[in-house]
């Protein structure tokens, strides 16, 4: 498949759309919305990026999950739905699928290596404060 620059430039901007938005859009929604036909946007979109539209789309949500579950304040629940699953458990399941891990694992183990970090970088700040000169 030929594409023309208008429509690289169409699916750059389809790809800032999923970027921007990860709850509500459906792949003929971009399409629509980038001005090409789902097969023309699925296609090129797999040339120029290297991997399925579908298959970034599943991307960007999970590693903005990832982002989100540093806030210990969301719950699984909020976040899922803040990326687009309905069910919560489709998004343990997909996430589980990529990263080997559960996302209440992942997060558990997260929040104990910033709790590490922070003890460590409180170790450094006190024997700085013991240097001699």
């Amino acid at each position: 498949m030929k594409l023309t620059p208008n429509d690289i430039e169409c699916i750059h901007a389809a790809r800032n759309m999923i970027m921007q938005d990860l709850h509500h859009q459906t792949i003929q929604q971009i399409a629509e919305a980038s001005m090409l036909s789902p097969t023309k946007l699925k296609k090129g979109f797999k040339m120029i990026f290297g991997t399925g539209l579908f298959e970034y789309f599943e991307m960007a949500r999970l590693q903005k999950s990832k982002e989100m579950m540093t806030d210990p304040n969301k719950s699984l629940k909020q976040i899922s739905r803040a990326i687009g699953y309905k069910h919560p458990n489709n998004f343990s399941k997909a996430f589980k699928k990529k990263y080997g891990i559960t996302p209440r694992s992942w997060r558990k183990t997260l929040h104990t290596v910033l709790l590490i970090s922070g003890q460590i970088i409180r170790l450094f700040v006190k024997l700085a404060g013991f240097t001699t000169i």
